[in-house]
């Protein structure tokens, strides 16, 4: 692997012998456990990305589905956290077709809680070493982890009523846009009987 702290898609490209749009492609469709700085063109990946890559490329080689790659990827790899595009008033429009994404991205979350409460209940557990286990240790744990799962709840809640502004804003535009072609029509149809009645 490089020395380099980040990389861009070329030079992923490169080091794995992908092509380039194929690498292009994967990092938009599994964004949510590639580590990665800055944004659009700006965007470069963390070292450890190019082996995520290279899991994705194994993985999809095997015959695997899209989705059974990201799950598998749930399953090995943290979530990134800056993975969501954070969206305000000007988002562009392309952030509406993201509810697979967020999604996604939703029960991945769901499933790094559970991999937590596991953890928190078994290192409990296992440090009582064979004793009856500290039911205020176990409970504590518990109202943590309810905690985040409430977090989590809130966090996926607010991107579905982002998700929903951003599709009502998208059918204003498709309706405005339905309106200026029409107008448009108008214009040229206008414009085209007075060139031929000036001509005539």
């Amino acid at each position: 692997m490089t020395g380099k702290k980040v990389l861009s898609v070329a030079e992923i490209a490169r080091e794995l012998d992908l092509p380039e749009s194929t690498v292009h492609y994967w990092k938009n469709r599994f964004a949510q456990h590639l580590p990665s700085v800055g944004r659009g063109r700006q965007k470069r990946f963390k070292p450890e990305a190019v082996e995520i890559f290279a899991t994705i490329s194994r993985l999809l080689k095997e015959g695997h589905t899209a989705r059974d790659v990201m799950d598998r990827l749930s399953q090995d790899y943290p979530l990134q956290a800056d993975a969501v595009p954070a969206t305000s008033g000007g988002a562009s429009v392309q952030a509406v077709g993201s509810m697979d994404q967020v999604m996604t991205m939703a029960a991945a979350i769901g499933m790094e809680i559970a991999k937590s409460v596991g953890e928190g209940i078994r290192s409990v557990l296992a440090a009582e070493s064979g004793g009856v286990p500290d039911v205020a240790d176990i409970r504590e744990g518990l109202e943590e982890t309810a905690l985040r799962i409430s977090a989590a709840m809130q966090e996926t809640e607010a991107l579905r009523a982002e998700n929903r502004e951003l599709k009502e804003k998208l059918a204003v535009m498709e309706a405005e846009m339905v309106r200026l072609r029409k107008d448009r029509r108008e214009m040229e149809k206008y414009l085209l009987d007075k060139i031929k009645s000036v001509s005539t």
